[in-house]
């Protein structure tokens, strides 16, 4: 399993909506969650590494900052 961790500013139901609707988008994802209890809102995506195109963080920053959701790689 991939496993993609970010830092966000997802700590609304209104951000947490929007956040659904673009990774709903994303092919790939078997699950995702918002720790919207954690001071870094940490969003965790999991994806199957067998992929014939991997999930990219890049991806997953560009879709979601669209949407006004602050969102870098959680290290």
């Amino acid at each position: 399993m991939n496993v993609l961790v970010f830092r966000t500013n997802i700590n609304s139901g209104q951000r947490l909506h929007k956040a659904a609707c673009r990774l709903c988008k994303l092919r790939g994802i078997c699950r995702w969650s918002v720790d919207m209890e954690d001071r870094d809102c940490v969003l965790r995506i999991e994806a199957p590494e067998d992929l014939s195109i991997p999930l990219d963080e890049q991806v997953v920053i560009r879709l979601l900052t669209k949407v006004g959701i602050e969102c870098e790689v959680l290290s």
